[in-house]
């Protein structure tokens, strides 16, 4: 991998092929799985009142300002819960949850790295859209509704203050400080 800045990171759901597809297209990437889908699909393995305890556990990893942290966390985890959950604690050094991708990237835009969300509703507001029209006079029609919905979105979040990014553009968080 590149420096920071030239570095692709592919953040997805875990469906099949996608790992394949990313690695055979953009074969210096890397990819890491939805944190927030990781994290909710082991917290619905655990029985209920340990719910709350291995999520604290959890966030240690995905939260840890360094690779190293994230490793210390994993152990952690690993003689904290080996035993109860053996097949879920397995899961997180061997699907590459942990550590994961996003900690090569400056802490102040990792909260944006950690989920699908926001581009799964993106394409939820762009079905919806392109839903209600039943008939298209021609590709040029949807491609500028498609386009008119992005620029909608986008100047949705122009005006929302995005934390993180204006303190990388001043110099004030940088990539080598985080790792």
């Amino acid at each position: 991998m590149g420096a920071w800045g030239k570095t692709r990171l592919f953040i997805s759901d875990d469906l099949p092929g996608i790992g394949e597809a990313v690695r055979e297209i953009f074969p210096s990437s890397s990819r890491q799985l939805c944190v927030l889908h990781v994290v909710r699909d082991s917290l619905a393995k655990v029985r209920k009142r340990d719910r709350g305890e291995m999520a604290q556990d959890l966030k240690a990893i995905y939260g840890a300002d360094t690779v190293e942290q994230a490793h210390r966390a994993l152990r952690a985890l690993e003689e904290k819960w080996g035993g109860k959950y053996p097949g879920l604690v397995a899961k997180w050094p061997e699907r590459g949850h942990a550590p994961p991708e996003l900690l090569d990237h400056p802490k102040a835009i990792r909260p944006y790295l950690y989920t699908t969300d926001r581009p799964e509703r993106l394409m939820k507001e762009l079905k919806q859209r392109t839903k209600v029209v039943e008939v298209f006079c021609g590709p040029g029609a949807l491609q500028k509704l498609v386009y008119l919905v992005l620029v909608q979105e986008n100047e949705r979040l122009l005006g929302r203050r995005l934390r993180g990014f204006t303190e990388i553009q001043m110099g004030s968080d940088h990539a080598p400080e985080t790792h």
